[in-house]
């Protein structure tokens, strides 16, 4: 009985995926492209990320193109389009795999990677996380990479800024009501506490809300000298400008979701003074000036802090394809050879299980833009 149940679940797989549990892609056609899975949010409330992705995506592209290819091979991105909705993200991982037969996936977002894991394990399919810090994405499998340090790391070291830079060891916390609010503020609680910090208030908002005057005025009637954020950029420039409204003065401090040019469009002067803890890439490196004079000159506007990440995933890529084929065992094979990779963002490597290492910096926004924070 046990093994005819093991077989109609295989034969279950088979037919859900279409027969993509064959472990090698299609091979295109002499002189077509090398195609690569990227699903963003390209619509919904959160769209101007996609955008900001998209465009550091599309110039890594158009780069490597230019350039001549992988292997005398043109590449070309295939876009799926999450909505930043679990649901979305997992219809759109099936389509490209099923349909346009993609070998390798880029995708972000807490809450729409994770129920893609199964997808990337059950099909082979090899995808890199950009941006998504859950600790989830440790236990997503051997065909999970992530070119973006995760929240237990993250989380720490902003917990370890507040009581030792900042000087402060209470603080308050407002959250969205999602699997990336619930996710990083649970981490920063614990370390927080872990450290002898102190929560004095801790809100949740729902997301796509646009009135959090309730929760700020709870935070505010408790003083804080510091509150932190787990909000994207629209939410949290409201929470940010509603907070001033109010009056409630205290030092705002979140992770790197917030560094979106939209933030400041929507916190207006209430955004000044903010910090932010991430991975920033440091503007004083000689590749960070050249891919922003690049972006600058392609797209005529500044880049975000994420678009590098995602023009790293796409030569990621091209670089796993060059030394391990186009396959889905060849590129998941080039990927964990790779150890010392010169992106935009840094030297990076997949050597230490399936995540890179890089270092968190603090930035303020002063004057209108992001500006490091000596250390």
């Amino acid at each position: 009985m046990r093994q005819m149940m093991a077989l109609l679940g295989t034969l279950a797989l088979a037919g859900l995926f279409g027969m993509t549990g064959s472990a090698s892609a299609q091979q295109p056609a002499q002189g077509e492209p090398y195609r690569i899975g990227i699903i963003l949010p390209m619509t919904g409330t959160t769209a101007d990320y996609g955008a900001d992705f998209n465009r550091g995506a599309l110039l890594a592209e158009e780069e490597i193109n230019a350039a001549g290819g992988i292997n005398g091979r043109p590449i070309k991105l295939v876009h799926g389009d999450s909505k930043n909705s679990p649901r979305d993200g997992v219809a759109e991982f099936r389509r490209l795999v099923d349909v346009e037969k993609i070998p390798a996936m880029i995708s972000t977002m807490t809450g729409v990677i994770v129920p893609q894991f199964p997808l990337s394990r059950e099909t082979g399919v090899p995808m890199i996380c950009v941006g998504a810090i859950t600790p989830e994405i440790r236990k997503g499998g051997p065909t999970v990479f992530s070119n973006y340090p995760l929240a237990d790391d993250e989380e720490k070291e902003i917990a370890e800024y507040i009581i030792k830079k900042l000087g402060h060891k209470t603080a308050a916390i407002v959250y969205e009501n999602s699997s990336y609010g619930k996710t990083l503020s649970s981490i920063f609680i614990e370390e927080f506490k872990k450290m002898g910090g102190t929560i004095l208030a801790e809100e949740v908002i729902e997301k796509g809300g646009r009135d959090f005057r309730s929760q700020m005025t709870r935070i505010g009637a408790t003083n804080p000298p510091v509150t932190v954020t787990y909000a994207y950029y629209a939410e949290g420039g409201l929470i940010v400008r509603q907070a001033a409204e109010l009056g409630i003065k205290t030092q705002f401090i979140s992770h790197g979701s917030i560094q979106n040019n939209s933030f400041a469009e929507i916190a207006g002067p209430a955004a000044e003074g903010f910090i932010s803890g991430s991975p920033s890439w440091d503007v004083a490196e000689p590749q960070v000036k050249a891919y922003l004079e690049r972006y600058r000159k392609k797209y005529n506007r500044e880049s975000d802090l994420y678009g590098p990440y995602f023009y790293d995933a796409v030569k990621l890529y091209a670089e796993a394809i060059k030394r391990g084929g186009y396959s889905r065992e060849g590129i998941i094979k080039g990927l964990k050879e790779i150890k010392d990779f010169q992106g935009v963002v840094g030297k990076m490597g997949f050597d230490h299980g399936n995540v890179v290492l890089l270092p968190l910096r603090f930035v303020k926004f002063q004057g209108g833009k992001w500006t490091p924070i000596p250390k």
